[in-house]
């Protein structure tokens, strides 16, 4: 994929959302300390090429699931009940799931991330400062992670119509992971910029991340940099 990113502007207000503190709930998958080695080796070490301060977390994961904050759930704030009954039904699904079915995700698109305004609609030629990693949602692996969080999706609002409307979903179609974030001003994006992205996608678009275990987390920012692990369960 050739990336056309000369009219990227990374918004710094926007990051500054994505470092203050947000509390929700999650599904999430953490990447191994290899995998993890991986990507920093292979796709971060190149970004931070690029001399704009890049900030990773150390608590690189996909997101299987976010639970909230949403607008599609009928109380925005976790509450003991609301847990009590969500961690009841997640163990009552994957309890009825073959165990020890480890999946492969397949990363294959590493991009900035997108900015959204009002009503949740991208704005064009601008990014949030993020980067992400995508994977084909159509790969094996990836396919089988995506189909199952659909399962869940359906699972849930079958259960506990009082809490799950109907528009309740998961926020993309795909499997995604941000890696990290531009700490700095605002900066137009420069040829050099866009050619570090194509080749970060030439070289490495083929990263491959062994999962095994899903957590469901409460965190109070973004990066889950502090997190509460309220329960794990087994693909």
């Amino acid at each position: 994929m050739i990336l056309n990113l000369q009219e990227f502007v990374p918004i710094h207000l926007e990051l500054e959302k994505y470092k203050e503190a947000k509390k929700g709930m999650s599904i999430v998958a953490f990447f191994s300390e290899k995998d993890k080695e991986q990507i920093r080796n292979s796709v971060i070490s190149k970004i931070k090429e690029l001399n704009n301060t890049f900030v990773s977390p150390d608590n690189l994961h996909t997101t299987f699931l976010s639970i909230y904050p949403s607008k599609n759930i009928v109380q925005e704030n976790s509450n003991p009940y609301f847990n009590d009954l969500i961690i009841t039904n997640l163990r009552q699904f994957f309890g009825k799931k073959p165990n020890n079915t480890a999946l492969t995700l397949n990363f294959d698109e590493f991009r900035p991330g997108t900015w959204h305004g009002f009503n949740h609609m991208q704005i064009p030629d601008a990014s949030d400062g993020t980067v992400v990693a995508m994977g084909d949602p159509h790969e094996n692996g990836n396919e089988k992670f995506v189909n199952l969080a659909y399962q869940l999706v359906c699972h849930l609002k079958n259960k506990l119509r009082p809490i799950f409307n109907d528009e309740f979903d998961r926020k993309f179609p795909t499997v995604w992971s941000t890696l990290g974030y531009f700490d700095c001003i605002d900066f137009g994006i420069t040829k050099e910029f866009a050619n570090k992205f194509n080749q970060i996608n030439k070289l490495c678009n083929n990263i491959k991340i062994e999962i095994d275990l899903l957590h469901l987390v409460e965190y109070s920012f973004k990066d889950l940099k502090r997190l509460n692990i309220l329960d794990t369960y087994r693909l």
